[in-house]
């Protein structure tokens, strides 16, 4: 799905919601969730870079099983003039880029990504729209993906050779798809097959696949 670039939208998302609850701005109309002393979790109103710098919970590297590649990029810090920066002038900022950049560079905004990020977005879809969408942009240097790591690297599979994916937080990761370890994956397919077969049909089609 297309989204227009440029186009204002009002924003209420859950982040916006916690932080306006919080300075007082508005009432909670969340059960249990009146005032900064009752949070469920108080860590909610954190501002996203406060939880890039934490170590990672899943994703590369972030276990034993999922072990970071050699010449593997590492996560920066986000410079301090952009942590300082109001919302209005980090919306100005990349405003100016997105129309300095022009076609050189495109968005893509999973669906699960905050409001204050989709804004900003030239594609939104799941994994799989996204990954099909970076087919359109042949002429786009720079891929900026918003979602998961397993998600950019099916993108980057896609993509040209003159293109570059870009990950904007290398931690972020998959708990589902780090699950999947070759044991269960390998003994799941096992079943499948007992139970659908393996022979193709007319048209050369099998059962199943991966």
């Amino acid at each position: 799905m297309a989204h227009t670039v440029g186009e204002e939208i009002s924003l209420s998302s859950v982040d916006i919601t916690i932080q306006s609850i919080l300075r007082g701005e508005r009432e909670s109309s969340i059960p249990g969730f009146p005032s900064r002393s009752k949070v469920c979790n108080p860590r909610l109103a954190d501002e996203p870079w406060t939880f890039d710098s934490m170590p990672a919970s899943y994703g590369p590297g972030a276990s034993l099983e999922d072990h970071i590649p050699g010449g593997t990029p590492r996560q920066g810090q986000i410079p301090q003039e952009y942590r300082d920066a109001s919302p209005e002038e980090l919306d100005r900022r990349i405003r100016a880029a997105k129309k300095a950049l022009g076609t050189r560079a495109v968005i893509m905004g999973h669906f699960y990504q905050r409001d204050e990020v989709i804004q900003y977005a030239d594609f939104v879809g799941d994994s799989f729209q996204l990954a099909q969408a970076t087919r359109t942009k042949p002429d786009a240097e720079a891929i900026i993906f918003c979602g998961v790591h397993f998600m950019a690297e099916t993108a980057d599979m896609l993509s040209g050779p003159n293109q570059s994916v870009i990950l904007p937080n290398l931690a972020a990761g998959c708990s589902m798809a780090d699950m999947a370890d070759i044991d269960s994956v390998t003994e799941c397919w096992e079943q499948l097959e007992e139970i659908y077969g393996t022979a193709p049909d007319a048209d050369g089609r099998v059962p199943s696949s991966p």
